[in-house]
């Protein structure tokens, strides 16, 4: 096989620096010619560029996410070319989101009363600002000056807790799309799915690990077999037919807790039981 290094994926406007310099690039473009064709008094266009920034940011967070644990599964030259940028690829999202954060403040500044009636949500701005701190903790220690002022334990914990937070703040909102909200795109479909599957290979990469260090060879008891076909096939109901069960849970919910608050939770439902089959895949006496 072509070494990496050697092959188109090594060529240097295709990694680090002059990578993000294109990918921003074009994610900057891709906002500058939609906001030179609107009408920029009007806050309700403001508000799409918002959604706009965010579609084409999300794609980077999940290739971020996803880079490490995809070479561990599937080592080759593509994957080992993804996790070789993978701090890029974060940075490319972080430039993403610094086109929303501007478009934010656009129409917070520029159109208070229509942001209120219109974009305001006391849950959503739960998530987005401490989503935004961490974001930019991230970005701001991605960097040797930032790095510098954490331990390398301290640093593990931020970028590893960091980048699940993000992960889930900007997964559920597609979650919510697709099951909550009358006006879905095929975008939703597609950056929920992308959601899933970088969680999933990050669940694949940690499942493959932890039999590694158990030296655990062949198939599992027929017991654990039974208990991890269970527990994936309900995993994958979940997933699939969010339509079937999502309805009740919401209110469900909102009876027993504290008001809405719950429903936010309610996407990561999906996620137990294919991290219990993951547990059973690798049995504590293996």
């Amino acid at each position: 096989m072509t070494n990496s290094r050697n092959s188109i994926l090594g060529h240097k406007h295709l990694n680090g620096w002059r990578l993000w310099g294109l990918v921003t690039g074009l994610i900057s473009v891709s906002v500058i010619i939609p906001l030179s064709q609107i009408d920029t008094t009007n806050p309700a266009h403001i508000s799409g560029m918002i959604q706009q920034t965010v579609r084409l940011a999300v794609p980077w967070l999940f290739v971020a996410f996803a880079a490490s644990s995809l070479v561990y599964v599937f080592p080759n030259n593509f994957s080992k070319w993804i996790a070789r940028n993978r701090r890029i690829f974060g940075l490319c999202f972080a430039a993403g989101m610094a086109w929303q954060l501007f478009f934010i403040l656009w129409l917070v500044i520029g159109s208070f009363d229509y942001y209120m009636a219109e974009a305001y949500s006391y849950y959503d701005l739960s998530e987005q600002i401490p989503g935004y701190i961490i974001l930019f903790a991230m970005t701001f220690t991605s960097f040797k000056f930032g790095r510098s002022m954490l331990s390398p334990r301290q640093w593990k914990f931020l970028h590893k807790g960091g980048i699940y937070f993000i992960w889930a703040v900007v997964w559920s909102t597609y979650w919510f799309e697709l099951y909550f909200y009358d006006d879905i795109q095929p975008i939703d479909y597609a950056y929920y799915w992308m959601g899933i599957a970088a969680w999933g290979m990050r669940l694949a990469a940690w499942t493959k690990k932890r039999r590694l260090s158990k030296k655990m060879k062949g198939t599992l008891k027929l017991s654990d077999q039974i208990a991890f076909g269970i527990f994936t096939g309900i995993g994958l109901f979940l997933i699939f037919f969010g339509n079937f069960w999502t309805p009740l849970t919401p209110d469900t919910f909102s009876d027993f807790t504290f008001g809405g608050w719950a429903a936010l939770f309610v996407p990561f439902l999906i996620l137990v039981p294919l991290y219990t089959a993951a547990l059973v895949a690798t049995p504590a006496r293996g």
